[in-house]
């Protein structure tokens, strides 16, 4: 549980600047939902590398985000980037996504960066020059074989000194 009593005013969530009035010694409590608008934040800033809210001072900064002012998002941010960076900042900390779901997402984003699989290769000529096919590391087998399973496979296959 956290409280409004730490962060840096342009990345903060505007629920922190909470006008609701507490009695004395009273304090509201958070989620994790304020991170994934920070988050969203940062994710704006190394896309554009700007400074969220540039010449404002903090208090205008924590100003504009408190009345729904985001940064602005550029023609060149691609589409899936721009739809996350939104969905974390959205108004609603409710309608945020989880954590999980902006690793999804990233993850989607990234996959469709992958260049396609290249051609199979062409017969080899003679038995000497074919490659088993064990040795050949595919983008999807690695994939399936979970984190770091490229790299296993590759140092296997330098003991072996099939490649």
């Amino acid at each position: 549980m956290m409280t409004a009593e730490t962060g840096t005013y342009r990345w903060m969530a505007p629920e922190l600047y909470s006008t609701v009035t507490l009695r004395q010694g009273e304090k509201k409590h958070y989620n994790n939902k304020v991170d994934v608008y920070s988050f969203g934040i940062v994710l704006w800033e190394l896309l554009t590398n700007r400074m969220p809210f540039e010449g404002m001072s903090n208090l205008q900064a924590a100003y504009a985000a408190a009345f729904k002012m985001r940064p602005s998002l550029s023609e060149d941010i691609p589409p899936d980037l721009a739809f996350i960076v939104q969905s974390c900042w959205v108004e609603d900390a409710n309608v945020r996504p989880s954590f999980s779901q902006i690793i999804r997402m990233l993850n989607t984003y990234l996959f469709t960066l992958l260049p396609p699989p290249p051609p199979p290769p062409e017969p080899a000529a003679t038995v000497k020059e074919a490659v088993p096919c064990k040795a050949i590391i595919t983008e999807s087998s690695a994939r399936a074989k979970g984190k770091f399973a490229f790299l296993r496979q590759f140092f296997t296959m330098k003991r072996t000194k099939t490649i």
